[in-house]
């Protein structure tokens, strides 16, 4: 399975160092300096935080703590160049023997282990280290690229080339010599080591690329990040992004307020796409303008998720696709509610006219989250989205300081997509509706509906206000919002007495009219 290249049969390991090296009489296709290739590393999410993928014939650090997935990430590569018909070297120092490393990597689905020893070739470099240094260890890398010419090169261990070079200069120009082989052999090279926390090495100046991998502690919740502190020849995306290893390998979820800005869709500003509701369409103008952002606040039990499902069961009526997403209720316990009061969505959830996303209230990573909202969207062809408990969404979130920035850039994205969002967030039973946490998320969307209580000497009430829509003349009024097993209406006329507006201090001889 694996080849050592330090066999004594095989030709000498130094002659054919000097042959490949740059000044070694080499043909001009492999001397040449040519400009570089991209190379695609094929682990979902990295080639956008990387900006574009890797240069070929560049060095590149990948540093992280003991378990923080280098291994994985480097093989995940690998393979991935594999099955793009190219040659890997996987050269290791100190580290696990071969048969082991193939063990752990046969349980990922990018495993190939017909192409090992045949494409994913695996060489110890361990006893020229040991034995002659540095400058053995450069001569056995140069004769193992020369002899299977790999695009890729794996340098697992790079730990103890630190450790073994006697100076500072020593691995400096170690670096600058492994620099210029593999740049006039076009071999992209990816050296693994283990995290080096604040303390500078010489290898961090020299290498094209540093890439750290490590953990984020919140508690006794921890997630794995990726960070791209250098990066020669591409705008990478900067800061922290979360990934995680599943079975196919590593998966990776660029922060989403450092991407680029979509590019507007074509929207129609006069189209308007209402609840299906007569009178409460009417207070709204006839709707929501397409592509527009909606907040939805108020007190538990109000109507905000039944409201929500309105709206998608009106989409759905409209020949429309729509998407919920959710974080309290599964599919089923949701779509028994609003067939419950007459909503008409089980059909619509069977054939995939309406997709339903749930994601529980729990150590949620955001981006994973809304990279799959967004490709939903994608894929159906959405017009319509419901974010359904936002607090649940934010209060579940790791590095909740950074939320609101999430949240303005997931709603960008999806009103530059032309899609048209409703998101809900609870407000504490009697809490002001012009102060609070809801207020910070409301001023991220167009337009603001409020849903409140109304004590009367029969009980509460459930009460309806349009506070704001932008985009369109509305109707301030206060108006009930009725909820029974034949559906959901909005009674069409102000309540009949005077009194206090404020969530507790509606008349308590507040008078409605139940619809017919």
């Amino acid at each position: 399975m694996t080849t050592d290249a330090s066999n004594p049969s095989s030709p000498s390991a130094a002659a054919r160092s000097d042959a490949a090296r740059p000044d070694g009489g080499q043909p001009d296709e492999i001397r040449r300096n040519a400009a570089r290739r991209n190379v695609e590393t094929g682990v979902p999410g990295f080639d956008e935080i990387l900006g574009g993928g890797l240069v070929s014939g560049g060095v590149y650090l990948l540093e992280g703590m003991a378990g923080a997935g280098k291994t994985i990430l480097s093989s995940q590569i690998g393979f991935h160049r594999v099955r793009q018909g190219e040659k890997v070297l996987y050269m290791t120092l100190i580290a696990e023997s071969h048969d082991k490393l193939l063990g752990h990597l046969k349980g990922l689905s990018f495993f190939d282990e017909t192409a090992v020893a045949q494409q994913m070739l695996f060489v110890s470099g361990y006893h020229e280290l040991m034995k002659d240094g540095l400058d053995g260890f450069l001569k056995l890398i140069a004769s193992s690229i020369y002899d299977y010419r790999p695009s890729l090169m794996i340098i697992d261990g790079f730990r103890s080339a630190r450790e073994f070079s006697e100076t500072e200069l020593s691995l400096s120009k170690f670096i600058h010599e492994l620099n210029a082989l593999v740049a006039a052999l076009d071999c992209t090279t990816l050296l693994l080591a283990p995290l080096s926390g604040n303390e500078p090495h010489p290898e961090h100046t020299l290498v094209d690329g540093l890439i750290e991998l490590n953990r984020y502690s919140d508690g006794m919740r921890r997630a794995r990040e990726i960070e791209v502190h250098k990066m020669r020849a591409r705008n990478h995306r900067m800061g922290k992004h979360f990934f995680r290893i599943a079975e196919s390998g590593l998966l990776m979820f660029p922060r989403l307020e450092a991407q680029c800005a979509a590019q507007p869709g074509p929207v129609d500003l006069k189209a308007r796409l209402g609840f299906g509701l007569p009178h409460l369409d009417n207070l709204l103008g006839g709707g929501f303008a397409q592509g527009s952002t909606t907040t939805l606040i108020g007190p538990s039990g109000v109507g905000k998720t039944l409201l929500c499902l309105q709206f998608l069961a009106a989409g759905v009526a409209r020949g429309e696709r729509c998407v919920y997403l959710g974080f309290y209720e599964g599919p089923q316990r949701l779509i028994g509610k609003a067939e419950a009061v007459s909503i008409p969505l089980a059909d619509a959830w069977q054939d995939g006219r309406l997709v339903v996303r749930w994601q529980p209230a729990i150590e949620l990573a955001v981006d994973e989250v809304a990279a799959d909202a967004l490709a939903t969207v994608r894929e159906t062809g959405a017009t319509r989205i419901v974010i359904d408990g936002v607090e649940g969404f934010r209060d579940s979130a790791l590095r909740t300081e950074r939320f609101g920035l999430f949240l303005n850039a997931l709603l960008h994205q999806l009103r530059e997509a032309a899609v048209t969002t409703l998101v809900t967030e609870e407000l504490p039973l009697y809490a002001d509706p012009g102060h609070g946490r809801a207020v910070r998320v409301s001023a991220l969307t167009e337009n603001l509906v409020l849903l409140r209580y109304a004590e009367t000497e029969h009980g509460l009430r459930r009460m309806i206000s349009v506070v704001k829509q932008r985009e369109s003349a509305h109707d301030t009024s206060l108006r009930e919002l009725a909820i029974s097993s034949q559906g959901l209406d909005v009674i069409d006329g102000p309540p009949t007495t005077g009194g206090s507006s404020s969530p507790a201090g509606l008349s308590a001889t507040l008078q409605t009219r139940r619809p017919t």
